[in-house]
């Protein structure tokens, strides 16, 4: 036999110092929930209650308006704590993101001082 066969051939065996190292658990998959069709992803861990599963419904269709106003009345006048956490969960999504809107504050001043600048700074045609 070569040298480079008999490499091979050793390092193919498992050596004493591998079998000892403890051996990575896997998780165990649990039993995948049924998803529900037409569904966000967000919104497939919200209870199944008939109001939130209409207010769910609206935002899929992309009522956010509706959505806006009738997430915080679900809110109120609901008993579960889970319900309420998912119609705020839902009114939440509606909102503008932050840093999008402090971009449009800031293209706006720009736009009015550029305007401005212009308007002030003129060169007179000879």
């Amino acid at each position: 036999m070569s040298e480079s066969s008999e490499r091979t051939e050793a390092s193919a065996e498992p050596s004493a110092e591998e079998d000892a190292r403890p051996r990575k658990k896997r998780k165990k998959k649990g039993k995948a929930e049924a998803r529900r069709e037409g569904i966000p992803s967000f919104a497939q861990r919200f209870p199944r209650d008939p109001e939130l599963d209409a207010l769910v419904e609206v935002f899929e269709r992309g009522d956010y308006g509706h959505v806006r106003v009738e997430a915080p009345r679900l809110a109120e006048r609901t008993k579960s704590a889970a319900v309420r956490r998912a119609a705020l969960e839902l009114a939440r999504r509606t909102r503008p993101d932050p840093l999008a809107v402090l971009m449009l504050l800031a293209a706006c001043l720009l736009l009015v001082f550029f305007a401005a600048w212009y308007y002030t700074h003129r060169l007179d045609a000879p």
